[in-house]
C-alpha cells in the first residue's frame, strides 16, 4: 500500500508532541538520569557535610588572667593571639615578671634571713588548660651578711711585710719627734714602716729610741734594729719580749696594748750609731678595724 508524503508527516509531528519531557536540575542540587530499555530513570543526588575540629588552647586570645608582680602584688596579663601562651604580667607602676614565652619568671622576698620564692604557672593537660596555678617554696638559712664598719686606712698600702716597709725618711738627733698613723683590718693584717736613724758628730750621748702606741684597740708594736755598721745592743724595756724579725732576723722588742717601746741604742764602741728602725703593727682582733698611731724619736 503506498502511503502519502503528507500523511506520514502528520503521524510524526503528532508522536513528538506526546513525548516526555526532559529531566531538569534544581539548584543546590546533583542529578544523574539514567534511561533503561524499561523506560525507568534513576536519580542519584550527593550533600557534603562539612567537619569542623578546634584545637585545644592554652587560653582564649584576647582574654586577661592575674599574675604576681616583682614586688609580690598582683597583675594581670593578656592572651596572646595564638591562645598558646601570655603576654608579659602588666604591674602598677611599671614592670613585668615574664619570660618570652609567656610564662611568670619566680619571684622572691627576703625577711631576716627567710627567702620565699613563688613561681606562677599554667599548665595544659590533654587539651585542659589550668591558669594560674601557684606553688610556692620557703628556704630557712642563716644570715652570712656582716655588717660593720669599712675600714679607711689613710696610709699607704701594700706595707704587709719587712721587704716592703714603708720608708718614713731620716730620724736625727735634736729633729722633732714624728708620727705615723694606719688602720689595722682584722688579725691578717700588718703594717711596717721604717726610719733612719743618724747620729752625728753632734750628739754627745744615745742616741735614746722612743716610740710610743697609741690605739683605738688591742694590738702589737714592735721595733727592729738594723745598724750600718757593727751590731745594735740595746735592752728592751719591762713589760715586752725580745725577738728578731721575721724576714730580715734583725733584733727588737716586742709589746702589746697603749705603750712606749724605748730603749738606750747602740751599734758598738768604735761604729757611729748610724741605723735603720723598722716599725711593725700587728695582732687586731678577727673582724675588728683598729685606728692607731706611733710616735717615733732618735734623740738624745
Amino acid at each position: 500500500m503506498r502511503i502519502s508524503p503528507f500523511v506520514l508527516l502528520s503521524a510524526l509531528t503528532a508522536a513528538a508532541c506526546n513525548a516526555d519531557p526532559l529531566p531538569s536540575v534544581t539548584d543546590g542540587a546533583s542529578e544523574t538520569g539514567t534511561e533503561t530499555g524499561t523506560g525507568t530513570d534513576t536519580d542519584t543526588s550527593t550533600t557534603a557535610t562539612p567537619t569542623t575540629t578546634q584545637s585545644d588552647n592554652l587560653c582564649v586570645p584576647g582574654s586577661s588572667a592575674g599574675c604576681t608582680c616583682p614586688n609580690g602584688n598582683m597583675g594581670s596579663q593578656e592572651c596572646n593571639a595564638d591562645g598558646k601562651s601570655y603576654g608579659q604580667c602588666e604591674c602598677e607602676g611599671g614592670g613585668s615578671n615574664s619570660n618570652s614565652d609567656g610564662t611568670l619568671e619566680p619571684t622572691s622576698t627576703s625577711t631576716d634571713g627567710v627567702t620565699t620564692t613563688t613561681t606562677t604557672e599554667g599548665t595544659t593537660t590533654e587539651g585542659t588548660a589550668t591558669e594560674g596555678t601557684s606553688t610556692s617554696s620557703t628556704e630557712t638559712g642563716e644570715d652570712t651578711t656582716t655588717e660593720g664598719a669599712t675600714c679607711d686606712d689613710p696610709g699607704p698600702e701594700p706595707n704587709g711585710s719587712e721587704a716592703n716597709a714603708i720608708d718614713l725618711g731620716d730620724q736625727g738627733c735634736g729633729a722633732m719627734a714624728e708620727t705615723v698613723e694606719g688602720v689595722l683590718d682584722g688579725e691578717d693584717d700588718i703594717d711596717w714602716f721604717s726610719y733612719h736613724g743618724v747620729w752625728n758628730g753632734l750628739c754627745i750621748v744615745g742616741p735614746n729610741t722612743r716610740h710610743t702606741l697609741t690605739a683605738s684597740d688591742d694590738v702589737r708594736l714592735c721595733v727592729f734594729t738594723d745598724c750600718d755598721q757593727g751590731t745594735a745592743d740595746f735592752n728592751c724595756p719591762n713589760g715586752t719580749t725580745e725577738t728578731d724579725s721575721p724576714s730580715g732576723g734583725h733584733p727588737g722588742c716586742c709589746g702589746e696594748g697603749v705603750m712606749n717601746l724605748n730603749f738606750n741604742f747602740g751599734c758598738g764602741l768604735l761604729n757611729p750609731n748610724n741605723a735603720r728602725l723598722f716599725i711593725r703593727v700587728d695582732q687586731a682582733l678577727a673582724d675588728a678595724c683598729v685606728e692607731y698611731s706611733v710616735n717615733y724619736d732618735y734623740d738624745t
